[in-house]
């Protein structure tokens, strides 16, 4: 009976060395602690908000990579549209102003393409609606432009409804093309209390001024109340630099995203260092000896096999064996 109790807890002590010798990790957290589990736990704790933050940071770093990735396409519709429109506006050429013109649509098309999309199940430039698509299509904005410029009987009545449309408190575009809400998407909040007000809208000015830069082009290139007249010329000229503005816009708001994905990284690395320290004080605590964790392994094994020794000896005593 005393060898057997033996066995069992030879067996145990055994099993637990084979843990310690694969995992590299003590098991009796008692002792590898002198009995203070308290700041293992607390370690431990850390490591996991650790954990939780990198992954926040993840998240908000790649959403604000999409959304700079989004205003580049932004850039680059306005970037080149409305130097070239100025440019042949101002020379004279009709012909050219109008065919670069007519490209408006299709550079609207792009614009509302790149505001719509999406980071995983969030819309990017929703605002706090992350559930809901951005803006409506570009047909929507042109046919709401197209309808509202009808009657204008000049340029200058034509762009104050346009203004109008676009910048007003409860205008068309807040009423029928902005599918967010005017308050920001949830910040990066880090742990040690940072908060990090990066996203987007599309009810920026930046992005109405773009939207507003490419609706005018396009009506004065469809619009037939303009076609052929100065004030057709007029507003392909507002168009131009509307779009010069527009892009000095966007790349301001990519300059601002520019600065907090800087942030982005600096809290990457801060809470890698500190998860990495933590990480190191857990395993100054629980590493074990993989020298001793052998040594220990081997003179348990070697007691186990004594013990099933002397029970298989003791197991053929008997009188009769014994009196022969």
């Amino acid at each position: 009976m005393l060898l057997s109790s033996q066995n069992t807890s030879m067996k145990v002590a055994l099993e637990k060395a084979g843990d310690e010798l694969s995992t590299g990790r003590k098991q009796d957290l008692i002792k590898a602690t002198s009995g203070d589990l308290g700041k293992l736990f607390s370690i431990e704790a850390t490591i996991g908000k650790l954990d939780t933050e990198a992954n926040a940071i993840g998240l908000a770093s790649g959403k604000a990579t999409v959304t700079q990735l989004s205003l580049s396409e932004v850039h680059e519709s306005l970037v080149e549209f409305g130097p070239q429109l100025l440019a042949a506006v101002e020379r004279g050429d009709v012909q050219t102003s109008r065919l670069i013109a007519k490209d408006a649509r299709q550079g609207m098309g792009a614009v509302v393409s790149a505001i719509n999309v999406r980071y995983g199940r969030h819309g990017v430039f929703s605002g706090a609606a992350v559930d809901q698509q951005a803006i409506s299509s570009a047909d929507d904005i042109l046919a709401d432009i197209s309808t509202i410029v009808a009657s204008s009987t000049d340029s200058t009545t034509a762009l104050a409804v346009i203004d109008m449309y676009f910048f007003s408190s409860g205008g068309g575009f807040e009423t029928n093309i902005f599918q967010g809400v005017a308050q920001n998407a949830p910040p990066f909040r880090s742990e040690d209390g940072t908060t990090i007000e990066y996203a987007q809208r599309a009810d920026s000015h930046g992005v109405r001024s773009a939207l507003r830069s490419l609706a005018i082009a396009a009506v004065a290139a469809d619009a037939s109340n303009f076609l052929g007249t100065s004030h057709q010329t007029d507003l392909l000229r507002e168009a131009g630099h509307a779009a010069i503005d527009a892009t000095g816009l966007v790349i301001e708001m990519q300059e601002t995203l520019g600065f907090f994905e800087g942030r982005f990284e600096q809290a990457r690395v801060k809470n890698q260092t500190m998860t990495g320290f933590f990480e190191l004080e857990r395993s100054s605590i629980l590493a074990a000896d993989p020298y001793e964790s052998a040594t220990r392994f081997q003179a348990l094994e070697g007691q186990l096999q004594t013990i099933y020794t002397l029970t298989a000896r003791l197991s053929g005593l008997s009188l009769t064996n014994f009196l022969r």
